[in-house]
């Protein structure tokens, strides 16, 4: 069964770890005279140390991370009720630069899904193929086994699930798929939700997007939207981004 196309498009900043204090200060005010509209959801997800910069302003805010774990004695951690509790809508779950150095397992993830959804705060999942996986052909076998741990989720929380299709080749490498490999990625992880789970979820693009290929991806119908890294940490580059994407969607 295939349910109606998802309407609403996402754009989120993923700042990752790499400005400090004094810029989030500077891009608060700076971002703030971006138009709002109606069809874009804008997300900003800075670093958990500066969420709270972000807390009171009109965009929505999304963390970085979140833990597997809720309240308790877990030195470090971040549990979805602290993050609630700092308007936090969304969280990002399973990026490669997570999983590469944490070493997440399948159900890590969904510990880190389940408590997200128990706290009313929307799972953004990534999945995509490194180098290899690329070279040898085994792309879509790579993202049907990162999409596994879907059946291991209910309904309720698959209906409030994002996923993010990254390719870590591309991630800070400047390149990007081509418009047969995004639509033929896109097209088999949209396959998979709607024949194995009956739903339709929003699938986003992520890696390295930038002020020149938005347009491209902007006017892609098969994604429901982007994901800015290393960009987004420039705001007249973001900005440029932001506008180019408002007027192609």
């Amino acid at each position: 069964m295939t349910t109606s196309k998802i309407s609403k498009k996402y754009f989120i900043c993923n700042f990752k770890s790499l400005l400090l204090k004094e810029d989030f200060l500077l891009i608060k005010d700076q971002i703030s005279s971006l138009e709002k509209s109606d069809k874009i959801e804008l997300i900003l997800c800075p670093p958990t140390t500066y969420l709270y910069i972000f807390e009171n302003t009109d965009y929505k805010l999304g963390s970085q991370e979140i833990s597997m774990y809720s309240n308790g004695a877990y030195t470090g951690e971040n549990s979805a009720e602290q993050l609630k509790s700092m308007n936090v809508s969304y969280a990002l779950i399973g990026h490669h630069e997570s999983r590469n150095i944490l070493n997440e397992t399948e159900n890590t993830l969904i510990d880190k899904i389940v408590n997200a959804y128990n706290n009313h705060i929307k799972p953004i999942y990534f999945i995509g193929e490194d180098k290899n996986d690329k070279l040898n052909n085994q792309t879509q076998k790579v993202l049907n086994q990162q999409l596994n741990l879907l059946h291991k989720l209910s309904k309720e929380i698959l209906n409030e699930l994002i996923i993010v299709y990254e390719p870590v080749w591309s991630i800070g490498s400047g390149e990007i798929p081509n418009m047969d490999e995004l639509n033929n990625n896109v097209k088999f992880i949209s396959s998979i939700i709607e024949n194995n789970y009956q739903t339709t979820i929003p699938i986003l693009y992520g890696g390295s997007i930038n002020e020149q290929n938005i347009e491209y991806l902007s006017q892609n119908e098969n994604i429901s939207g982007v994901i800015i890294g290393e960009s987004s940490t420039n705001i007249d580059i973001l900005k440029e981004i932001y506008q180019k994407y408002q007027k192609f969607i």
